[in-house]
Order: C-alpha cells, then structure tokens, then sequence
C-alpha cells in the first residue's frame, strides 16, 4: 500500500488534484479519465490507492471527494447550507419555518375512491388537498384553482365538496385523466357491462403498435397482443363518458402489464408470472374499482359541486376570470426534477396523444424546464428582469455553473441557464394565479428543494421569492417531510408547504360562475 498523500500529492497528482477542484460536487471514474487524459485503468488504479488511504471518500452515486467533503465532514467556505437561506428566508418574511404532519404524498389516494382510478407517482394526496379546503372554508359556491393539476387530485377533490374545481396541465394525457375522473354521473351497472364485452373480445388485433421503438422490450410479446386487442375493443365503442372511462382503465394498466415501473421514474424491472391474459384480468379488476366507485358516489349526488372544468395547455398562457377563484393549491415541477414527457411517454404514445418522437420533444420543450431540455432551448433563453435582479437565483446559478466548471464534466454543463429558465417559466405562472384569485385568497404550494452540481437549490424559496415580486405575501411555510439528495444520499432536502396571500378583504363565494375565457383550448378526446 502507497504512503498517505500529502496536501503536496493531493496538488501534484492529476487525479487527486481533479477530485480536489470538483469540491464536495464529487466526480466519477468517467469523468477524471475526461479531465485528466489518463487511461481509465490508471484512474481506477489511483482512486483506489487514494481512497485506501482515506484521502478520498465515496460521495453520492459513483462519485469520490476529498474526504473533508465526505458526509458529516466540513464543506466548503462558499458553499450555502438549507440553514443558510432559512434563516435568511425568516428575516426576509418575518415568518417562523414550522412542521406540517399528514400525508402529503401520492401513495394513500390509492386506497381512495376515484382517486385511485389512475397511478400518479408525481401528485399529492388527497388528504391534504381535502383539510387545506377545509382549513380556508371552501364549500358549495367555492372555486378552487390547480395550475399545475396532472391526474386531477384538486378538482376531484373540490367537487366532492360542492366546489368548482378548476385544472390546468400541459400533458395530454394528465388533463384526460382528470376530466375522466370527474365523469360521475355514468350509470355503474351499463359501465360494468360495456367493460366486460370489450374484455371479452380476442383475436389478432389490427391496430398498429405505438411508435416507441422499445415497444417489444416494454411488452412480452403475448401481452403486446392482448394489449393492442384491448385497445382495439375500446376504441371501438361508442363515444360518451362511458368510453371516456374504459379508456382511462385501459390506461392504468399500462405499466402494471409492461416490463416497467415508475419509481418515481421510468425504468425497467422483472415481473415474472405475466401471460397473454395478464391485461383483461387487470381491465377488469380496475374496471370493477371504477364502478364500485361510482355506486358511492352515486348514494350522495347532493352533495357533488359542479363538474371540473379542465384546461389542456400552459398555465403559463391560459388566462381564467380575474378575481374568481377563492383558493389555488399546486405543486409545480421541482426545479431540475422529472422529465414527464419521458416518464409518461407510454402513455401518451398508447392513447395516441403522441404519435412521434418529434412531437414528444416539442412537448418537452414546450414544458417547464428539465435537465432534459433541448439544449438550444436553455441557450436561447434570455433571463427575465426578475431572474437577474434576485440575487438568490444568481448566486445559486453562478455556484452552479462554477462547480460544473472545477469539476470538468457533469450531465449538462449548462444547468445554470436550465436553473435559470425554471424558475422564468415559472414567473407568468404565479402573475396568472395571483390575478385569477380573489383578494384575501390563498395560494398553497408543495415544493422542494434540491442539490445540483455540488449547489444547494433552495427551489421552494426562491419560488416564493417569485411570488412575492408578482404581489403575493408569505402568510406560512411548513417542512412537510424530508427527503434525500439523489446526487448525495446522505444530503437531506425537504417537501414544503408554502401559504401566500393576495392582499386585501376576502370577499365569500355566493354562487358558482363559469370562469372559462372564450378561446381557452378545449381538452381533446
């Protein structure tokens, strides 16, 4: 075994000298072969020396640090820790950063009536949504705004308490979800009966597969039959609520019957046990969830507010009735989070909202920013007024492209600019939310935070910041659970819940009103 380095061989040795510049960023195998020139075998050699000797330590995934960058150990003089911009957050605001207990994430709304019609790794419970209306008296009469709606966990909710709930969503096949899920009047028993002869059909389908070019590694082959003949026998019924519905069980049992799961992301698994019969026993079993759900809503139509108005499109773009909603509850994309397109790709490309790869890669770049954005999209942006006057937003963006820089090679190098452009699209996002509400209103949001490139990215803040800037205040902010840095999994990062406020007198809702501006895009079948 080779003598402990010296600070004098850290600087001398070019692989210990390029872990060094990379700070507690940390690089990979990969990347110090890049940077150095060296023979990958030779880097592999070295880091193994280097980490015998404790001078380097294993950080994150694949990645090695000095060992004074290690969980638990000092970091560097520049960087800027959550405990940093909280205290800085409760100065600026004069707000205490308190708890919130509850469920908060997706996972108990599969054992709740409607909700569970669809699997929605990304949303939020049901739970919450249902006491924070309740928390600020939203009833018969109210109306209650999701810019950022996906599977529809918000209108679903407002009108199970006599509200109108009102959605917006840029994915296809999210704004289709949430419509469906509101389709309560349908009769449950012709439901049940239209949804056992569609499983009743076999065959050799006709239709076409998807476009997707690893549609057979997604699919075992009996299973891609019996699939494309489900579809066949869906597509083929009569249009109203009732298709509407089939479909939307046909889609939940996409990835159950495929090669993949979602954790949160796409990504392949084992399922061994799957035939050719495998889909129509899951159509029918999530069928028979749809109606026994809809025989318990149909005890109680008394009680039902008005149904959903869905919007498909850019929050962004679609504008609703100034001064109408009571409240809005949203939780946007995390800043440098899910690709959605990518995550949902199955289904969109099988429900036919997609039929190429050009057309999901101008849905991407059409969304709010990812780290899978074309690149001649972030390098296009030019930064707002806002994005280059907050200088929370600049100094994050500055460590960003600082660290990627010391370190050599990284994913992207240019998520300075894709940090930048998320919180920018964001900017019309909350202008609309904040002219939309009534005064007095609220705007509840579940954000979080993140850790890029070595830099911590206070996103739920600096979302907040933002809101401030277009009007609202900071009435609360809770740390409603916490979670773990993907980058570095010993780095803690958080789920919040921020409360803002329109100034002015609250006024009470009276009557439901139609808040759908004329030329609003309509939600395709």
């Amino acid at each position: 075994m080779s003598p402990p380095a010296s600070r004098a061989d850290v600087e001398v040795d070019p692989v210990a000298s390029a872990i060094g510049r990379a700070g507690m960023t940390g690089i990979t195998l990969k990347q110090l072969a890049a940077v150095t020139s060296l023979p990958p075998g030779r880097v592999t050699d070295r880091v193994e020396r280097l980490a015998a000797d404790r001078t380097i330590a294993r950080h994150g995934r694949g990645l090695w640090v000095l060992s004074r960058f290690a969980a638990g150990r000092p970091t560097p003089p520049s960087f800027r820790s959550p405990a940093w911009f909280s205290r800085a957050f409760e100065r600026q605001f004069g707000v205490r950063i308190g708890r919130q207990s509850g469920e908060i994430q997706f996972s108990p709304n599969e054992k709740r009536p409607v909700h569970r019609w669809w699997p929605y790794v990304q949303g939020f419970s049901a739970g919450f949504v249902e006491l924070t209306c309740r928390r600020f008296g939203i009833g018969r009469g109210s109306v209650v705004l999701d810019p950022f709606c996906g599977s529809g966990t918000v209108p679903v909710t407002a009108r199970s308490l006599g509200a109108l709930g009102i959605g917006i969503d840029m994915m296809p096949v999210a704004a289709f979800v949430a419509a469906a899920k509101s389709e309560w009047e349908v009769d449950p028993d012709a439901f049940w009966r239209s949804a056992l002869t569609v499983a009743r059909v076999r065959g050799d389908p006709t239709l076409a597969r998807p476009f997707l070019r690893e549609t057979d590694r997604q699919f075992d082959g009996a299973v891609l039959r019996s699939l494309l003949r489900l579809k066949e026998s869906v597509w083929s019924q009569d249009d109203g609520a009732a298709k509407t519905l089939l479909k939307l069980v046909f889609a939940s049992i996409l990835i159950d019957c495929s090669n993949l799961k979602r954790a949160p992301c796409l990504g392949y698994t084992h399922k061994p046990g799957r035939t050719g019969e495998t889909p129509y026993d899951r159509f029918r079993a999530r069928a028979g969830r749809v109606r026994d759900d809809l025989r318990l809503l149909q005890r109680t139509p008394g009680r039902w507010g008005p149904k959903p108005q869905i919007h498909l499109g850019s929050s962004a773009v679609v504008k609703l009735r100034s001064g109408t909603a009571d409240l809005a509850i949203t939780s946007p994309p995390y800043v440098s989070g899910m690709d959605y397109v990518m995550n949902y790709k199955i289904d969109l490309a099988w429900l036919d909202f997609v039929r190429s790869y050009e057309e999901l890669a101008r849905l991407r770049a059409a969304m709010v920013a990812c780290d899978n954005i074309p690149r001649s999209t972030a390098a296009e942006h030019a930064p707002s007024d806002w994005a280059r006057s907050d200088d929370w937003l600049r100094s994050v963006a500055t460590s960003v492209a600082r660290n990627i820089d010391a370190k050599g090679a990284y994913r992207r190098d240019d998520m300075a600019a894709i940090v930048t452009k998320y919180f920018d699209d964001l900017v019309p996002v909350v202008r609309n939310v904040y002219d939309a509400l009534k005064p007095g209103g609220r705007f509840v949001v579940v954000n979080g935070d993140s850790l890029i490139a070595g830099t911590y990215v206070p996103g739920d803040m600096i979302f907040a910041r933002l809101a401030v800037r277009a009007g609202f205040e900071v009435e609360a902010f809770d740390v409603a659970r916490e979670r773990r840095s993907g980058q570095h999994r010993g780095f803690v990062l958080r789920e919040s819940i921020a409360t803002l406020r329109k100034p002015g007198p609250y006024a009470p809702p009276h009557a439901v009103r139609a808040v759908r501006e004329p030329g609003s895009p309509d939600l395709p079948n």
